[in-house]
Formats: structure tokens, C-alpha cells, sequence
């Protein structure tokens, strides 16, 4: 075919160019294996101009009309193939152009049908673009920076991560401009062919419906095997799900899963706190069985929640099926790049089995981790090269079009709009951080983000900060929680969650907390375990409370007995073996004896005289308010909010 042609001739001719004057290439090194387009575009943003009859693109726009939240659930793959193309490269003689029947153009994404602004597929029918047979085409609007796809992938690959790769190119349908677009590839045949030498592929599951976990079994049920051929054959990835749910230590799967290739898809997830992979969200990876040693592995897809984008706390406290963790702090008082493995893990069999029985080699691929990829000499200057290369692009598609009233490319009336501008850009590569409240996105400050991170990081595990080397015997050191004594600090909102449609905050009293005081960390012995709260006992931990636990001696939870009567006088839990709580009303679980709460690391009973207390927010874990102004009110009272915390509000002191 003719654009065949033009694409060899060309297309080799460009990249030799781009090669001689590549500075942004460097970061890979000789060795860099990533498709041959993304190495052209290292240096360059491309520009796909599309063109197809005015009646089908109105249709497609039509089609992104979608409410929030289950738009992706109802979004269709609507497209044409009828359609031509011009593929360019800014400051090259690289062109391609293909014609209809060379490529169908669609609509694309799961979540982001949610948002203004849609995804695009250009799937070719013939040939590839440079390695390519699928470009992907993602807005990912909620990302202030428009950059943590990119930098993930790049972080990968310094990790030895074999994933998806990432550049820009700005996009025009018809004529008209829909803005700067991240562009990258998918986990298919070309990549798995290219990467693990596997041209047959049968034993590659794909994980993307939501909450996907060995416990209940759905790593069998709902991972897909990406082979069409093969699409009901389960025996394999059976076989793990039974594997994992049947194991009790480590040495039970060693043999049928790559222990040291799914740490350090664990690392990358912890390192940049990502929500939307194994994790928390159960979706966007992948197992596959490695044909040449049997081998299970996890090879992660899409990275636009990395970085700690859009973490809301109530992200880990609904997921409590197998673990509770109602000691999360709300928004405000959350310090977030102190997450720690049992702060994100949600109760997972293989998280306790490879990380909390024994981090031992965690730690060691941890401290591989930052000294050769997760630290400020690494990614601070990727990211001002990133951003040199992309600015003036994201000023452009941020601009307002009068017709919309919103930024180039948004067409979806309906759905979630944060709104950024070049202004929200410029901070949040650095060390400001933005919410976007009409938009439902948060943007930590890249910078701030990987300075705090590094910090917890090196603390916890004893890697020193100085050289990132293993600190060696591994001393005892403190612990460091989320809980901050002092709120974070907002400007054109009082309040993080509400009051204006984007506001800014900062941690300008980090250096007060307790955990960066010398002297709290000088006495490790005394203060290594949270005095603050307590880690509960996970479903599996429960299941085998013998085992040693990392964090903190867990408890049995209180078998279940005959109910007995007791006066508000006495402790009724004594008569099971377990005080009443002394100091909190909270409920933790509640069984036919009574309301069980938790305190000094094991389970008590919560006496009488806490339900005879006005303040009926205690059990909730919230104090009750000094004043009567009402912020918010749900099934169990009318709620204030004092000294940076929620507060219940007593309606009989009140009235």
C-alpha cells in the first residue's frame, strides 16, 4: 500500500534524524527497547489529523453525552472506518497518511467516560506505525500535570518493569482542535511478542473489572484469556486462584509464581501510591503464565492514577471486606505519602504471604528501587524535561472555547470537569498541590509528592537517605503514621472538600509533626509500633493469629458465645477473657455479646455508659462539637466541623 511505502522511507529518515539530536532519548540508555515510534517522539509532539464526514463526528460526540458514575459501564466503542489520517511529527519530515479501510477511529476508556473530555483508539486494519498496530489515544483529565502516564512508564522501565510506553500528540478531527492527548500502547499480541517472545499466547489473563482478588475467587472467574481462541479456557488461571487461597507461607507458590517480578509490581504501585491496580482497585494488570519457566507475573496497564492522583481516604475504608481500617483520617489530616503496605493493602492473601510475614526481601527491592529510579537526582529532571517539552501545548488545549464555555475537546455535557489551566500545570509539577472539587481530582505536586514519599520510604525501612544504600544490620526505627496534628493549609477555600471549584493547599507544618522530631525518633525501641491507632487483624490473620506479625501483636477477634446480662455497672467482657474499653467508645464489630472495640493492641468490650453518653458521634470515632453549626448531615446526626476535625453536633445542647 502507499502509505507503506511513504511510512518505510520516511519513517526511517526521521528517526535517524531525531536520534542525532535526542536529549529526552538519553534517559533510556543504549539498550532501549521501546517501540520505534515512542523513541521518535522523545524529543517531539506528533500531530494526528483525522478527517470523515461532518455526520458521524457529530454522532460521536453525541455518543459521550454520558453521566457520572457508571458512564463507563454504558459508553460504546462507536467510530468509523471510513476516514483518512495524516500523522505528523513536529520538527521532522516523518508523515504518514492513510486512507479509509487503513484504520477504524473510536471512542475509547471505562472511567474516563465519566469525564468531559473522551478517549480515542486508532486501531489499524493493515500494517502497523512504526511497531504500532494500536495507538490509544487518553485525555486523562483528572492529572493536572498531564504527566503521570509518562513518568510512570519511564519509571518502569528504570525499575526493569517491561510496560507500556508513553509520548504526546496533539490531535484535530474535521478541522477542529481537541487538544494535547498522552499517546501510548496496550498490553496485545505486538507487545508480547515483542517483549516476552510469545507469538502464541495462551496463558495471558487480562484483570480489568473492578475489585478483582484471589479471596473470592473472581482472579478466576472475571480475568479474561486475551487469546480469542481460548476466551473460556480457565484451567490455568484456576490454578493460581487455588494456589494462592490454599497457601500458608511463601515456600507453597514459590515454584508457580515469580516472587521477585511481583514485588516489584507491588513496589511500583506502594512507591507511587497507585490506587487503581492490584492493590486497591483490583483492575488494570494482568497474570501471565510465562511460557519459558511456568512462572505467574502481573504486568500492569494504564498509569494515570499514579502519584497519589485523586486518593480520597474513604477509598480504604469502604473497601472493608477483609480488613477493617476506620483509623484512616479524613482529607485534611491525612498525610498521605506516609501510606504505608498495610495503610493500602486491602486485606490480600499474597500481600501477607510475600511482604507482611517477612519483608526482608521487599526491603532489598525496595532499596533497588530508589537508588536506581525513585529519587529527586532521577525524576526531578525528567520532569522539567517533560514539561519543557509539553507547556506551551497544554496552555493552548487548556484554553477556553467560547462556544462550550470549556477546554478544547470536551464534549461530554454531562460528565465530571476539573477544570485544570496552565496555572494549576505549572504548580503541580512542582511542589504545590491542587483539588479540583467540581472535577472530583486531586494533584499532589509531583516534587513535593517524591520528596515526602523517599522520606518515608528511607526511614521505614532503613535505606540511607544520603547514598540509598541498605542500612546494614537493619536497626529498629519508628514509626511513622498518616494521622497529622495540624490540618493542611488551603488557600481560596477554608475547607479542602468544598467552597470553591479549585482549591490550593500545602504542608507548611510537616516539620512540626512528632515523626520528625529528633527525639521521638532518637527512642525507636519506645516508639516503633502507632500510638494513635492500631492495625486490625486482617481476615487471613485472623484465620492463623499465631503467626508473627510485622506492625503490631494482633489479636484474636472474640468468639461468638450465649448473650448474658449485665448491669452498666460491671464490664461485661470480662466474664469472655477481655476488658472494656477505657479509653474509646468506637465499635469496631458487634456480635451477640455485645459492641467490641479496640485499644492498647487488643479487642474490649465497649461498656454501657458509652451508649448513655450525649455525644453520639463517640462511637463513630469523632468527638462532639463545642458550637451547634451544622456542615453536613447524614443517617447518624447533624455534623460540624472544629479544630480541623469533624464533630457531632448534640442536639439537645443545640436546640
Amino acid at each position: 500500500m502507499r502509505y507503506n511505502k511513504i511510512f518505510s522511507v520516511l519513517g526511517l529518515l526521521a528517526a535517524s534524524l531525531v536520534k542525532v539530536n535526542a536529549s529526552r532519548g538519553d534517559f533510556y540508555g543504549e539498550n532501549d527497547n521501546r517501540p520505534e515510534i515512542f523513541k521518535i517522539l522523545d524529543d517531539h509532539i506528533a500531530s494526528i489529523k483525522i478527517n470523515f464526514d461532518d455526520e458521524t463526528w457529530a454522532t460521536m460526540k453525541e455518543k459521550t453525552h454520558l453521566e457520572p458514575w457508571d458512564a463507563g459501564k454504558h459508553g460504546e466503542k462507536y467510530g468509523t472506518e471510513n476516514a483518512t489520517m495524516e500523522f505528523t511529527v513536529e520538527g521532522t519530515d516523518y508523515r504518514v497518511d492513510l486512507q479509509p479501510g487503513d484504520f477504524k477511529f473510536y471512542l475509547a476508556g471505562k472511567g474516563s467516560r465519566n469525564f468531559v473530555k473522551p478517549n480515542y483508539n486508532i486501531k489499524l486494519s493493515k500494517g502497523k506505525l512504526f511497531d504500532l498496530k494500536l495507538l490509544r489515544l487518553r485525555s486523562n483529565i483528572r492529572d493536572a500535570t498531564l504527566m503521570r502516564e509518562k513518568l510512570s512508564s519511564d519509571l518502569l522501565y528504570k525499575m526493569g518493569i517491561k510496560a507500556t510506553s508513553t509520548n504526546y500528540a496533539k490531535v484535530e478531527v474535521n478541522g477542529e482542535y481537541l487538544g494535547l492527548y498522552i499517546l501510548t500502547n496496550k498490553v496485545k499480541k505486538d507487545f508480547m511478542k515483542k517483549y516476552f517472545n510469545d507469538e502464541e499466547l495462551t496463558t495471558l489473563y487480562e484483570c480489568k473489572d473492578d475489585r478483582i482478588r484471589f479471596e473470592d475467587n473472581t482472579v478466576a472467574e472475571k480475568c479474561i484469556n486475551v487469546n480469542e481462541d481460548l476466551v473460556d479456557y480457565k484451567d490455568e488461571i484456576k490454578s493460581l486462584n487455588d494456589a494462592v487461597n490454599n497457601a500458608k507461607t511463601i515456600d507453597d507458590i514459590k515454584d508457580i509464581i515469580d516472587v521477585d517480578a511481583v514485588l516489584r509490581s507491588f513496589a511500583f504501585e506502594f512507591v507511587t501510591i497507585s490506587w487503581d491496580h492490584f492493590f486497591l482497585q483490583g483492575h488494570n494488570f494482568f497474570w501471565y503464565k510465562k511460557p519459558e519457566d511456568g512462572k505467574w507475573m502481573i504486568i500492569l496497564n494504564d498509569f494515570d492514577e499514579t502519584f497519589a492522583q485523586d486518593i480520597y481516604p474513604n477509598y480504604y475504608t469502604d473497601e472493608s471486606r477483609y480488613v477493617e481500617k476506620n483509623y484512616i483520617p479524613d482529607i485534611e489530616t491525612i498525610n498521605l505519602p506516609n501510606l504505608s503496605v498495610r495503610d493500602m493493602d486491602t486485606g490480600h492473601k499474597l500481600v501477607k504471604l510475600l511482604i507482611l510475614d517477612d519483608d526482608t526481601r521487599w526491603r532489598e527491592i525496595l532499596g533497588e528501587v530508589v537508588k536506581t529510579a525513585f529519587n529527586p537526582d532521577v525524576l526531578y529532571p525528567r520532569i522539567d524535561e517533560i514539561a519543557d517539552l509539553i507547556h506551551d501545548e497544554i496552555a493552548v488545549s487548556r484554553g477556553i472555547v467560547e462556544e462550550t464555555g470549556k477546554a478544547h475537546g470536551c464534549f461530554n455535557i454531562l460528565g465530571q470537569d476539573p477544570g485544570w489551566n496552565i496555572t494549576q500545570f505549572e504548580d503541580t509539577i512542582n511542589f504545590t498541590n491542587w483539588i479540583s472539587t467540581q472535577g472530583s481530582a486531586i494533584s499532589y505536586g509531583l516534587k513535593f509528592f517524591i520528596q515526602e514519599r523517599l522520606r518515608y520510604i528511607c526511614h521505614t525501612y532503613a535505606i540511607d537517605p544520603k547514598t540509598l544504600e541498605l542500612i546494614e544490620p537493619r536497626p529498629v526505627v519508628s514509626f511513622w503514621g498518616i494521622k497529622l496534628k495540624n490540618r493542611v493549609t488551603t488557600y481560596g477555600s477554608e475547607h479542602l472538600g468544598w467552597g470553591a471549584p479549585h482549591i490550593k493547599f500545602e504542608y507548611p507544618e510537616l516539620e512540626k509533626e512528632q515523626y520528625m522530631q529528633e527525639e521521638y525518633n532518637a527512642n525507636a525501641e519506645k516508639n516503633k509500633e502507632p500510638s494513635e491507632y492500631h492495625y486490625l487483624p486482617t481476615i487471613h490473620e485472623q484465620n492463623n493469629s499465631e503467626q508473627e506479625q510485622t506492625v503490631t501483636e494482633q489479636p484474636t477477634e472474640p468468639a461468638e458465645t450465649t448473650n448474658t446480662t449485665e448491669s452498666a455497672e460491671t464490664c461485661w467482657s470480662e466474664k469472655l477473657d477481655y476488658p472494656c474499653c477505657t479509653s474509646t467508645c468506637y465499635v469496631y464489630s458487634t456480635d451477640v455479646d455485645g459492641e467490641w472495640g479496640y485499644e492498647d493492641n487488643h479487642w474490649c468490650g465497649v461498656p454501657a455508659s458509652c451508649s448513655q453518653d450525649q455525644c453520639w458521634s463517640t462511637k463513630l470515632g469523632y468527638g462532639c462539637c463545642e458550637g451547634c453549626h451544622t456542615y453536613e448531615v447524614d443517617d447518624n446526626g447533624k455534623w460540624g466541623y472544629e479544630n480541623g476535625k469533624w464533630c457531632g453536633i448534640v442536639e439537645d445542647k443545640c436546640q
